[in-house]
């Protein structure tokens, strides 16, 4: 009986519309019993309702009048006080299953930890210690990582919100320092996790008080204090966002030299060094032939020489590349029925990018096959290869895997998709004489990287490989594979030579599969 009413509770919430100011008050409570029956699939559908009811109070008190701010908390009272207090039930009576909802619950708990109620405030607070606490004990790890990250990205915004003040910043800490001090595990990282909130709150208030004040000079300082802070929290994200409010400020000011200086911290976290070589070049021609600023040139030619000491040395991820089609009248007219290559970000593989894509529509059906979609809402989406595009200057010439490696992924525009078939009837005596691959080829309208993580496929061909010849691809990819082995032996003779022995041995000897007796037939 409570999970049927927990569901039309949920449907009645959804269809207030504009109303749902009026009735949160009223709904708070049945909401609240309804996540606490243990039905998974009812509180998956009822929990979102408190992030909304939040988000609600929110949205009202941002864009409302004052007088209309005024007649609702006086009719309603301050409801995100009441669900506040409701919220932190909710939480405590989760038990076993509140490390589901870290991180998403960080956000309404820091919500509610902010509306400005000393109470609340002390209610609240401490189940950011329980959600140290259940992250530590219930992840292998054993850290709180999750928490941490998520607290600090909602913190800033929050902050820059126009929400949160001193006295939120001293309780915080005396709250958090209290419970973590008293715990076995959780005191020294507790402290310092602690310690190092505190310090956030107190660059973000600065920043947000000399927002508005006249002086450019004094919001430069307080912006470098905090993209510092993240520098050293290595919150790249964040960091480049405040770099970039810097850089705007330089402008405004006409600090071109200071503006350039700004970007160029953004330029660092950069991997791509070949580009950081060509514009090196351009400078070394400036500096040697017009300018004469032969200290300036020195130190360019150094930093070049780094340039090239990382392309030979540092490590660098490769990203993947994904083909996206997206089929049906549901879709924009900017997307409907067409291709995209969309490059990966560094580790993100095909499941991720794929749960990402269809959180942005999830009325839309992931297609598992790459055949004709039907008539329906769909998105297809599967791993393409790069097609390798090398400068005139390299082709035809023995390179360093080190720097194929760059051009494997970057300055990319091809792209190939092979899907084996079968032609004709089975031979049971050798199942490669009929397996042919049918090659399909996308060209982006664009080059890779560029200034979009995704371009549409401006034309498109299919080829159909035949077994001898997807034989002969075969054997040039493992001479390949087998080139740069031998070359990565003579780089550093440190490494193993067990890669190496067991590619050679099957290269000479394959064993599996019928070996090189089943092509010959062919």
């Amino acid at each position: 009986m409570r999970k049927s009413i927990g569901f039309k509770l949920r449907d009645m919430w959804y269809n207030l519309g504009q109303q749902k100011m009026k009735f949160i008050p009223a709904m708070v409570g049945p909401i609240l019993e309804a996540t606490l029956v243990p039905e998974p699939e009812l509180r998956k559908a009822t929990i979102p309702i408190f992030f909304d009811m939040m988000q609600c109070e929110h949205n009202f008190s941002a864009s409302r009048t004052f007088q209309k701010m005024q007649y609702a908390h006086l009719r309603y009272g301050d409801m995100r006080k009441s669900i506040g207090f409701k919220l932190r039930d909710m939480w405590y009576n989760l038990g076993q299953q509140k490390m589901k909802f870290i991180p998403a619950m960080v956000g309404p708990i820091l919500e509610a930890t902010l509306v400005p109620e000393p109470e609340l405030r002390k209610a609240t607070i401490p189940i950011f210690f329980d959600m140290m606490q259940c992250e530590h004990n219930f992840s292998a790890s054993r850290t709180f990582q999750k928490f941490e990250n998520e607290l600090i990205t909602k913190l800033d915004q929050e902050v820059e919100g126009g929400r949160g003040d001193e006295q939120y910043k001293i309780l915080l800490e005396k709250t958090l320092l209290e419970h973590c001090r008293r715990h076995r595990y959780l005191s020294q990282p507790g402290e310092v996790l602690t310690l190092l909130l505190s310090s956030l709150l107190e660059n973000l208030l600065a920043y947000r008080t000399i927002t508005h004040d006249e002086s450019p000079e004094l919001r430069m300082s307080c912006t470098v204090n905090v993209l510092n802070f993240y520098k050293e929290k290595k919150r790249e994200d964040i960091y480049i966002r405040y770099l970039y409010k810097l850089r705007d400020l330089h402008l405004d000011c006409e600090n071109y030299t200071e503006a350039a200086y700004t970007l160029l911290l953004h330029a660092e976290l950069l991997e791509m060094w070949e580009k950081a070589i060509e514009m090196a070049k351009q400078l070394v021609k400036l500096h040697e032939n017009q300018m004469f600023d032969f200290i300036e040139l020195s130190q360019l030619l150094k930093q070049q020489a780094q340039y090239y000491e990382n392309i030979m040395h540092a490590m660098r991820p490769q990203p993947e590349y994904f083909a996206v089609g997206y089929y049906g009248q549901g879709f924009p007219t900017f997307l409907r029925n067409k291709m995209f290559i969309y490059r990966g970000k560094e580790y993100e593989w095909l499941e991720d990018f794929s749960l990402k894509l269809l959180s942005q529509f999830p009325n839309a059906v992931r297609m598992t096959s790459t055949s004709p979609p039907g008539d329906n809402i769909y998105i297809q989406c599967f791993t393409v290869k790069p097609v390798l595009n090398l400068p005139s200057q390299f082709k035809d010439k023995e390179l360093p895997e080190q720097i194929l490696n760059y051009y494997r992924t970057n300055e990319v525009e091809k792209f190939q998709y092979s899907r084996p078939f079968r032609k004709g009837a089975k031979d049971p005596d050798n199942e490669f004489a009929t397996m042919w691959i049918e090659r399909t080829t996308y060209i982006t309208a664009y080059r890779f990287p560029g200034i979009l993580k995704w371009f549409e496929v401006k034309s498109m061909s299919v080829e159909e490989i035949s077994p001898l010849d997807n034989a002969i691809e075969t054997m040039e990819l493992a001479n390949e594979k087998l080139s740069n082995l031998v070359q990565q032996q003579g780089c550093d003779r440190s490494l193993p030579v067990h890669p190496l022995s067991m590619m050679l041995n099957g290269i000479v000897d394959p064993a599996v599969m019928g070996g090189f007796s089943n092509y010959e037939k062919i």
